[in-house]
């Protein structure tokens, strides 16, 4: 079943535009921009794929920041039951 994922799209699309801002004025920060933006597709790759282990274990490999963004946003989408019962992380929004 396919869910188009707004909030989590939002998160990446933020990313990008963090990278433009800061490429050619502070590299390494466009770097760390653009990795966070990699693993919010990831884990959006891996949800569409019904790869829902992987995606609990890609979250839980994550930094702190960039985790609680990609849960928050996933928590939007598809409720903080799923959430709760999917990833194992209790958010209230």
């Amino acid at each position: 079943m396919y869910k188009f994922l707004e909030n989590v799209v939002a998160l990446e699309s933020s990313l990008m535009q963090n990278v433009i801002e800061f490429e050619g004025v502070d590299k390494e920060m466009a770097n760390f921009y653009a990795q966070d933006r990699n693993d919010v597709i990831a884990c959006k790759d891996l949800f569409l794929a019904g790869k829902i282990n992987q995606l609990n274990n890609k979250l839980n490999n994550l930094d702190t920041y960039i985790r609680e963004g990609i849960v928050v946003a996933f928590s939007k989408d598809l409720g903080e039951e799923w959430v709760l019962n999917a990833l194992g992380y209790e958010v209230r929004v």
